[in-house]
């Protein structure tokens, strides 16, 4: 052990370590103990640091976090192992910082985004929307980089590390007025963790390692995982103060009044249709037919036949719906009556977005104080689930209600079984008095005294 250098720049306790060459003709790595750094402390009592050159991508120059030499000489044996798996798998063993891994991997993602009017037929099963990518990047920006560092190395991130994320995500939330993050946003979350590491092993710039984060962490929803939604006398009640609601925007300007009429009128036919509300913003008047069913026993109002877009999230398919009436009151006062203006519009004929109503069902539920007086969270998708649970209520089958809402037998039974559960109260309830329960009612008091001549 020697000395290396003159000045700021000299190393104390410098050796070379000739047998731990990356590769045949590679310089020799050294460790050392350097003079500008933990001043407290006598040089005989700071960390050793090594410098491992690697031929074409520079080398690797960092602490060991040891004092003594033994410990030192064995971390830097296990680090160049490292480096030798790295570069045999073609990785690269130069520091990436987790910041350089975020920005590739949503300029990955952002070349899958799809046009506002295209679908996955015409872009790929691999697409995603536009909302979508914008989605995935602040994720990945507010709770993956703020949670490693932006200039962290992303190799020596370990799995252990992803063990406290949960928690620091729920003390870290960036929407503060969301309140904490539900289990189903940790789960999505957790498994966009997931992809965004595997694509950082595919593309070599994380050590390969046989384990993801939150490995055996099970990231399918599961059934409790559903968002809230209305019993019949819950709805009722909403639909009477939701009246109340729209009769307080009539003071408001042209725009105000007209946007809060059309987000009310939007509000009853998504919950009369089970659409999505990027579905039905992107519905034109040509996308829409009404008609009334005369041979219906129970309904006999307007009903109305939808053609939803191909580029909405699950494609092209046709909407039997009910409360048509609520569509034909916005066409009906519109001035944009031509087959390609956009049914739902503002009075510009501008689309009314998924955003801009998101906006104003919040006004609605303020105003109603639904989540306080049902101690529930209400969301514009509770406007589906409760179309879906009031069908099966009333008699739907689950093959026609699949086929309507967009979705398979498979998700709506894992999605809405308690219902399916609460229908058949009638068929489990069933039994043959001949055969009955079998036995008698035992006396209080007599529960655990057997008579001998039983």
């Amino acid at each position: 052990m020697g000395t290396k250098g003159k000045g700021a720049k000299t190393y104390e306790f410098y050796e070379e370590l000739p047998m731990l060459r990356v590769t045949p003709d590679a310089e020799i790595p050294y460790i050392y103990k350097r003079l500008d750094v933990e001043l407290n402390k006598p040089i005989e009592e700071r960390k050793y640091q090594i410098r491992i050159p690697v031929p074409m991508q520079g080398g690797v120059r960092k602490s060991l976090g040891v004092v003594d030499r033994e410990s030192a000489i064995k971390k830097a044996e296990e680090i160049v192992i490292d480096i030798k798996v790295a570069m045999r798998s073609g990785g690269t063993v130069v520091k990436f910082p987790v910041q350089e891994l975020a920005d590739r991997f949503c300029k990955f993602k952002k070349s899958l985004v799809r046009g506002s009017w295209e679908g996955k037929d015409k872009k790929g099963k691999r697409s995603i929307t536009k909302e979508r990518y914008t989605l995935i990047e602040s994720k990945i920006r507010n709770y993956v980089v703020k949670f490693l560092g932006a200039n962290t190395d992303v190799k020596d991130v370990s799995l252990k590390r992803w063990t406290s994320w949960e928690r620091w995500r729920k003390e870290n939330n960036v929407r503060k007025d969301m309140g904490t993050p539900t289990a189903i946003t940790i789960q999505n979350e957790m498994g966009m963790i997931r992809e965004l590491w595997r694509w950082g092993i595919e593309e070599g710039y994380i050590p390969f390692t046989p384990k993801l984060p939150f490995q055996g962490i099970n990231l399918i929803p599961d059934d409790k995982f559903r968002r809230d939604t209305w019993e019949s006398n819950e709805w009722k009640s909403f639909a009477r103060k939701v009246r109340d609601w729209l009769n307080t925007t009539a003071s408001g300007d042209q725009d105000y009044v007209w946007d809060a009429f059309v987000s009310y009128q939007m509000l009853f036919f998504l919950a009369n249709s089970g659409m999505r509300v990027g579905e039905l913003s992107k519905v034109k008047n040509k996308d829409i037919r009404f008609f009334t069913n005369e041979k219906a026993i129970h309904y006999k109002s307007l009903c109305a036949l939808v053609q939803v877009d191909p580029s909405t999230k699950t494609g092209a398919r046709e909407v039997n719906a009910m409360g048509g009436e609520f569509a034909k009151r916005v066409k009906d006062k519109s001035k944009f009556k031509r087959l390609d203006d956009f049914l739902f519009c503002h009075l510009d004929g501008s689309q009314f977005t998924t955003k801009q109503f998101n906006k104003w069902f919040k006004k609605m539920i303020d105003f109603t104080d639904e989540n306080n007086r049902w101690g529930k969270k209400f969301v514009p998708y509770s406007l589906r689930h409760f179309y879906a649970t009031t069908r099966l209520q009333n008699g739907t089958s689950m093959i026609a209600l699949c086929n309507n809402m967009g979705v398979t037998e498979p998700y709506l039974r894992k999605h809405y079984s308690h219902f399916l559960t609460r229908l058949a109260t009638d068929d489990l309830m069933k039994m043959n008095n001949e055969i009955g329960l079998g036995g008698r009612m035992i006396p209080d008091g007599e529960d655990f005294y057997i008579p001998d001549d039983q």
